[in-house]
């Protein structure tokens, strides 16, 4: 058995051969990065095609819109068919996204005029405020099954509750009143 000492001048002799280059080559240095095996990125024309798909999704989701029913088609989140409660919007611009892997990752900058919450004091009913704020937001875009470019994981957008269980704020606000400032906002494109 060696001794400790043996074992750390053995690993120092060692080291000290590998460094002198004793007629070795030089040590490789390891990758940094490791290719993504099977997936293509987007060329310019898949991320525009990806666009698209988001661009459908966010007229479909104004209030009124007559593709309103095609937002289910244009969705394609696990577990997400049921679409939840979410400000209303007024407008948008769409901005640059970004790749990340197989997904394109799709941004807008959004108006909302509108928000939907639960009324914590009467249950069933609701509380809306009539408000204008602006987001940049962000949306996954994927390929479904068939092969379409579909919008996953980002903010879905309509006021679901009736106005008939909604409490509106400011006092005289409505979902006419918000409807109403929604279409001017979207008038100035």
């Amino acid at each position: 058995m060696i001794s400790r000492r043996q074992a750390v001048s053995v690993t120092a002799a060692f080291a000290l051969a590998a460094c002198a280059g004793e007629g070795s080559p030089p040590p490789q240095r390891p990758p940094t990065a490791f290719p993504i095996v099977g997936v293509e990125p987007p060329d310019s024309a898949t991320i525009l095609e990806a666009n698209g798909a988001l661009v459908a999704f966010l007229d479909a989701s104004r209030e009124g819109s007559p593709t309103r029913d095609a937002l289910p088609i244009l969705t394609n989140c696990p577990g997400g068919d049921s679409p939840a409660p979410g400000p209303m919007l007024a407008r948008y611009v769409l901005l640059p996204g970004s790749l990340r892997a197989d997904t394109i990752v799709g941004r807008a900058l959004v108006t909302t005029v509108a928000e939907q919450d639960v009324d914590r004091q009467h249950p069933g009913y609701f509380v809306a405020r009539a408000r204008i704020r602006s987001d940049t937001l962000e949306w996954d875009l994927l390929r479904s099954e068939s092969g379409f470019w579909t919008v996953c994981n980002g903010l879905r957008f309509g006021l679901t509750a009736p106005d008939s269980l909604t409490t509106w704020r400011p006092t005289g606000a409505s979902m006419a009143s918000a409807r109403r400032l929604a279409d001017s906002l979207a008038a100035l494109r």
